[in-house]
Parts: structure tokens; C-alpha cells; sequence
């Protein structure tokens, strides 16, 4: 993932995991979003329309400038012109 602040929304598709009651379920989806690296990790800010389950995701898969980025989702906000923010932990 590169060290820097992307300042432009860019379209990435991304997989993420949520729990149910029935175990794990698999997602993924595509919007627009920047990245911002942070000292524990990053923020991924998500353009409308966002998936609304994307707020109970976990863990989090994207491909981003030629790399693919894991992480774990630490915190999840609905901002107020109606995007989304979510603190990830990176994982290897």
C-alpha cells in the first residue's frame, strides 16, 4: 500500500466478511473511495451509494494502485454528507 494520502475518489472493487447468525458471509461490491494512511493503519472513505452491510463488515480485501490491501475494520462511521469511514488494521 503506498505511504501517501490519496486526495481523489478512485473506483475499487473490494470483498469483505460479515457475521450472521447462520456463520461468515462472503461479500464484495464496488463504489468510489480514498484512502488515508493513518499511524495504526488506514481510513478507506466510501463515495455513495456503499453497500449498507459494509457497516458490520470485519475484514476487509481491495485492490488498490497494482497491491492488494487486507485488513481488519476497526470502527465504522456514517459521515455527514453521507459517506462512509472505516478505520482498518492492516493484515499481511
Amino acid at each position: 500500500m503506498p505511504d501517501s494520502t490519496e486526495a481523489t475518489m478512485q473506483s475499487i472493487k473490494f470483498a469483505y466478511l460479515m457475521d450472521t447468525l447462520f456463520g461468515v458471509n462472503p461479500l464484495a461490491s464496488e463504489c468510489r473511495a480514498r484512502i488515508v494512511r493513518t499511524a495504526s493503519g488506514f481510513q478507506l472513505q466510501l463515495a455513495r451509494p456503499w453497500p449498507s452491510q459494509l457497516q458490520q463488515a470485519h475484514t476487509l480485501t481491495f485492490e488498490w494502485e497494482g497491491g492488494t490491501c487486507c485488513g481488519v475494520v476497526r470502527h465504522t462511521e456514517k459521515l455527514p454528507g453521507g459517506e462512509l469511514l472505516l478505520d482498518v488494521d492492516p493484515q499481511p
